[in-house]
């Protein structure tokens, strides 16, 4: 199965995330239909839709009539037959409740033509769990997607246990084709990725509140005018590269302290991650120009020069 042979893309759930989800792929040209419980249902979906699309049209990211020609690519229905039947890649976006799920991979795989790949976007839970019963197992995978989902552009991918390379390249194909910037996932863990790692500053600013060292404003401050700032630009690795950290001193990384054997011989080459150390100097002056630049844009941008 090739990018071409997808055709229509389904998703289960018109809700938060699946008015968003159903939003990427039509406004790049993929027919999409959403399922859910109810016309009810739907028809706030559809409302979410049209002010979604509208609030792209205010911000200059498309025009007024691309917002038309992308709701008129999007259908809807209550009957999961009539979308397992026209769909080639389906999402499921449905409650973060484990039979439920199950019983939706399963109805989804019996009624779904062989070749359909299906999606979770569950955050917590695991496709192992979630497709147990499903018989095509070569083409259940992960599409974890981030509030809000038709805006921020990273989603976590990942496979199911007997899910094929095949599907999760041509998975991470076609997020790419939407615009989405794919994030591959190599293994199975609750919260996979980036959920665990938001999820630890998360728990430690709540317990640095609760221990009274700032209050919620201030450390929120904090994380959005520090590391916040920097992170449209780094994350922790090109971070270590361009504050320098891999040319210190072993006895200030203090690399022996490092209970993770992989992590600490990695810490003990003294090479940074991603940067080639001849390039520093120029790296380090691109970053500054990107600072400089979202500086001026979000906190000096009425200060006269």
């Amino acid at each position: 199965m090739q990018l071409s042979d997808i055709k229509s893309v389904g998703v289960v759930g018109g809700g938060t995330m699946g008015f968003g989800i159903a939003i990427n792929f039509a406004l790049w040209g993929y027919p999409t239909i959403i399922s859910d419980l109810s016309d009810e249902v739907l028809a706030g979906t559809r409302a979410n839709i049209a002010h979604a699309l509208q609030l792209f049209v205010e911000g200059g990211l498309i025009t007024q009539p691309r917002a038309e020609e992308t709701i008129a690519r999007i259908t809807t229905t209550t009957d999961l037959a009539q979308l397992a039947a026209q769909s080639d890649f389906i999402t499921e976006v449905i409650v973060e409740r484990l039979p439920d799920k199950q019983d939706l991979f399963q109805q989804l795989d019996q009624l779904c033509p062989p070749h359909t790949i299906i999606a979770s976007n569950t955050s917590r839970l695991v496709l192992s769990d979630i497709g147990v019963h499903a018989r095509r197992q070569d083409k259940l995978v992960l599409t974890h997607y981030f509030a809000p989902p038709h805006i921020v552009p990273g989603v976590e991918v990942a496979k199911g246990p007997g899910a094929t390379d095949e599907t999760f390249e041509l998975t991470c194909e076609l997020l790419s084709s939407a615009r989405k910037i794919p994030i591959r996932v190599l293994g199975e863990k609750s919260g996979y990725l980036v959920n665990r790692i938001q999820h630890a500053m998360a728990r430690e600013a709540s317990q640095l509140w609760a221990e009274g060292m700032a209050s919620a404003e201030d450390i929120e401050l904090g994380i959005v005018s520090t590391f916040g700032f920097r992170m449209p630009h780094e994350g922790p690795f090109l971070h270590y590269d361009l504050a320098g950290i891999w040319k210190w001193p072993a006895d200030a990384r203090n690399p022996h302290a490092i209970e993770n054997e992989k992590l600490r011989e990695q810490m003990l080459k003294a090479q940074p991650w991603f940067l080639d150390p001849a390039n520093f100097e120029e790296a380090v002056e691109k970053r500054d120009r990107e600072y400089i630049r979202r500086l001026k844009e979000l906190y000096w941008k009425d200060t006269d020069q």
